[in-house]
């Protein structure tokens, strides 16, 4: 089943290469597909194994377990990492980055997504994660979400204007294969000079340069930030070993170099428990993990989605 996968197929991959921190054992099977067939065909080898599959993104919200990852690892490429321009639409694999997205989208003198510059991950990621600015949710940006099921059957979501992302929600277990964005035209300078801004300022108030995982919770409904709840209680700075709390934004975890994902844990516990203690308030995790044992903050478990 494997010999007939086109993408690449190794063995005993360190993750560590693939996520943001810098963390994370080996993928018992790590897989790159380049195109549907491939996908098919690793889910069909996962079924027939019996093994659990999980699909990374970005792997810039991920802790991945130290001793690895049982399984099929999943990380879109070939033709999921391509973005091909219609008109003022554009269709974007789950494997591109969103960053580039936006800026290739701006050389075309194409805008619309400024207020997302600066996130990292891939897109398929930042559906899946629903991520969203301010009040603006990017997969209320898109016209058409496709995804494939478990089984290996295609699916998609169709939008609509005034639906708002509780209308409508990614089937569990999916595995996002990228969307439709309809976007506006604009001259490119302009919108170039939109992403500069909000890049710049996300630089000057995030450790976008260092091996870094944010933001680790999310925020509260009403009154202060994550962030804001954990400078509070005076864990700014806060290190376990080679792991930090971000003295530059509180809600990022930041590797000053050999750190692991056990440290990460017991740094992301202390903040949970000192907050809860001396704020009063229960931090949820937006984070992801894959191969962890359950652990009292309660992560997004890792399974058939991009992160």
């Amino acid at each position: 089943m494997l010999g007939r996968i086109v993408g690449a197929v190794r063995f005993k991959e360190a993750l560590s290469f693939h996520t943001s921190m810098h963390i994370g054992g080996p993928a018992e099977f790590f897989i790159e597909p380049q195109d549907l067939d491939d996908v098919r065909h690793a889910l069909a080898f996962a079924d027939q194994e019996g093994l659990p599959v999980t699909v990374i993104g970005g792997g810039t919200n991920l802790v991945v377990a130290d001793r690895g990852v049982r399984g099929v690892v999943l990380k879109l490429q070939g033709m999921f990492a391509r973005t091909r321009f219609e008109g003022v639409e554009a269709m974007v694999g789950a494997g591109v980055g969103l960053g580039a997205f936006i800026r290739e989208a701006a050389a075309r003198g194409l805008g619309g997504l400024e207020c997302f510059a600066g996130i990292p991950g891939t897109l398929g990621g930042a559906l899946a994660m629903n991520v969203t600015v301010g009040e603006s949710a990017l997969i209320d940006r898109c016209a058409r979400i496709y995804f494939l099921h478990p089984d290996g059957t295609l699916g998609e979501i169709r939008t609509a204007v005034g639906l708002q992302t509780a209308d409508y929600a990614l089937p569990t277990g999916c595995i996002v294969l990228g969307c439709r964005i309809p976007l506006s035209r604009r001259p490119s300078a302009h919108i170039h000079k939109e992403i500069h801004r909000r890049v710049k300022l996300k630089k000057a108030a995030e450790p976008l340069a260092l091996a870094s995982l944010g933001y680790v919770w999310r925020n509260p409904n009403g009154g202060e930030s994550a962030a804001e709840l954990i400078a509070g209680v005076g864990l700014r700075g806060k290190r376990v070993k080679t792991v930090e709390i971000s003295s530059k934004c509180a809600n990022f975890i930041v590797n000053r170099g050999g750190a692991t994902a056990s440290d990460v844990l017991a740094l992301m516990e202390m903040t949970y428990e000192r907050v809860a203690e001396r704020a009063g308030v229960t931090l949820e995790t937006e984070i992801r993990t894959s191969g962890l044992d359950a652990i009292p903050f309660q992560p997004r478990p890792l399974g058939l989605v991009p992160a």
